[in-house]
């Protein structure tokens, strides 16, 4: 049993189980593994580590291109991911002053901007369907553009029903930028990199999510909630030029290597062994402008109708239920926070819309410790479990992280009983800071346990779940300001922590039987397996 996690009874070679380190540790001394010495490895200080998945030879393959390359594109996906967060919740700490201004409900002016989860969450499971078929470069064009013109849509928009269709478009650009990064994640990232760059992706959200309410709410007080879209189509506008010029297509059709021979039941999983008796043809590299083009070709020979219904059977596959537990119903607590913060605070401290947007300085805080401190040590936890499992990798290291949501719990329950104590302003935005901290890390750490699990599938998964998370969302955007009124702000806190704490416990028989359950999947690919996937030569 590896580190608690119960081994399969079924195969031998559980898929996602890994060869991660060529160094193991056997009572306590360090001793190289004969296993590891035919196959590629990291370079530097990861030199130890063996590549998971294991590269092609092709200069244009994502996994062997120049570093300078692979951050440009992931950097300039994360400032837009940064914009994609702020876009949602931005209104949130105007929520009172626009009812009296419209002479409506909170909740209606709620739900009235909280149509961008209804198009995020419809067009997340299109956006997948089309990454799919046409490549991630075309998506990620056309929802950077989507998002600029509908800011545009928002601003110049005369009343409530026109508000609300522009910003269901905006939801239809988000929906990549909050699933796709991370099967772009999986296509250019090994293992062992994952982990960090999940962790900074998340952090690019989540600042999106407090920077927006905060620089909006003084947008909103003292010029107009309509010059806030304006000053977000700036940024949104350089977004579009810097997809253009540094994402490139990142979808590769990599061939899969066998392991043949004795060594073939010593190896499970990814670990693919060349052969030296075949004659390997490197392709040349593409140029640079080459690279430029918006329409790649298709990737696959299924059609649009096949691809769009083939997610919903990972219905069942169990890790699909833990991702929206754990990473989109923990999701949607934090988002309810920017939505009924204006409520929340006007009640308990009577602040006016610039005062609430300040209270985001807490999740900042949050998200910049959960960065500094995680970033680094998810990956760098794992390859020292694995070093300590024999150099054996288990996705399930990754769940370990998942603990942090303890510290959403203790963010809701504290809030909650400082409420009835006179608790300072500080207090609640301290809480606030524990919350986002719970989200970053374990959001990261789940994140990157399904691409481990599900590799190239993960993005179907991903976008079942924020599909169902932003509809649940959505349906709260009506009532949730008019409950906290009813209930109070303690009840309504102590709901969310026990909610929280909930999702957490969600964890632990996943860490114990994560390995049987992968194999499940594996046993049954005729479920789980994108059947009678061709992909376009």
């Amino acid at each position: 049993m590896a580190i608690g996690i119960l081994e399969d009874k079924h195969l031998q070679n559980v898929p996602g189980t890994a060869l991660l380190s060529d160094l193991g540790v056997v009572h306590g001394h360090q001793v190289v593994i004969d296993e590891a010495t035919n196959l590629k490895r990291g370079n530097g200080r990861f030199a130890h580590v063996v590549l998971i998945p294991q590269p092609s030879d092709d200069p244009n393959d994502p996994l062997n291109w120049p570093r300078w390359k692979k951050e440009a594109c992931f950097w300039t996906l994360a400032f837009a991911a940064t914009l994609d967060g702020a876009l949602s919740p931005m209104v949130g700490p105007g929520y009172v002053l626009l009812s009296n201004q419209f002479g409506v409900s909170v909740d209606e002016v709620a739900s009235s901007f909280g149509s961008i989860l209804l198009g995020l969450g419809c067009f997340m499971l299109f956006q997948n369907t089309l990454a799919t078929k046409f490549g991630h470069r075309i998506v990620y064009l056309g929802s950077v553009t989507l998002m600029f013109i509908a800011c545009i849509w928002s601003a110049v928009s005369p009343n409530m029903s026109s508000i609300k269709a522009s910003r269901a478009f905006q939801g239809f650009g988000m929906s990549a930028l909050q699933s796709l990064v991370a099967s772009t994640i999986e296509q250019i990232y090994f293992v062992h990199e994952r982990g960090s760059r999940t962790v900074i992706w998340s952090f690019c959200i989540m600042a999106g999510i407090t920077l927006g309410p905060l620089l909006y709410s003084y947008v909103i007080q003292n010029l107009s909630w309509q010059m806030g879209f304006w000053f977000v189509t700036i940024p949104l506008g350089i977004c579009v030029f810097l997809v253009f010029f540094f994402v490139p297509e990142t979808t590769y059709l990599r061939e899969v290597v066998t392991v043949s021979g004795k060594n073939a039941e010593k190896h499970s999983l990814e670990d693919s062994k060349s052969s030296a008796s075949d004659e390997i043809v490197v392709p040349s590299r593409k140029s640079y402008l080459s690279q430029l083009k918006i329409y790649n070709g298709t990737f696959s020979n299924i059609s649009i109708l096949k691809l769009f219904f083939r997610p919903f059977p990972f219905l069942l596959s169990p890790i699909t239920w833990f991702i929206f537990l754990s990473h989109g119903m923990q999701t949607v607590w934090l988002s309810l926070m920017p939505i009924c913060s204006s409520t929340i605070f006007t009640i308990e401290y009577n602040f006016n819309a610039t005062q609430i947007g300040l209270t985001n300085l807490g999740g900042i805080v949050g998200i910049v410790l959960a960065m500094c401190i995680t970033g680094p040590l998810t990956d760098w936890g794992t390859v020292w479990l694995s070093k300590r499992n024999k150099g054996v990798y288990e996705p399930e290291f990754r769940i370990i992280f998942m603990v942090s949501m303890l510290f959403g719990v203790f963010g809701y329950a504290g809030w909650a009983v400082g409420t009835t104590q006179s608790m300072p302003w500080i207090g609640a935005v301290s809480c606030i800071a524990m919350t986002n901290f719970s989200m970053v890390v374990s959001g990261a750490a789940a994140v990157t346990y399904l691409l481990d699990t599900h590799r190239e599938n993960a993005l179907h998964i991903l976008a079942m779940s924020n599909f169902a998370k932003n509809m649940v969302l959505y349906g709260f955007t009506f009532f949730a300001n008019g409950m906290i009124a009813r209930k109070g702000v303690r009840v309504s806190l102590l709901i969310l922590a026990a909610c929280q704490a909930a999702c957490w416990l969600a964890s632990i028989p996943m860490y114990i039987f994560g390995k049987r359950v992968r194999s499940f999947i594996a046993r049954h690919p005729e479920l789980f397996i994108i059947a009678g996937e061709e992909q376009a030569k």
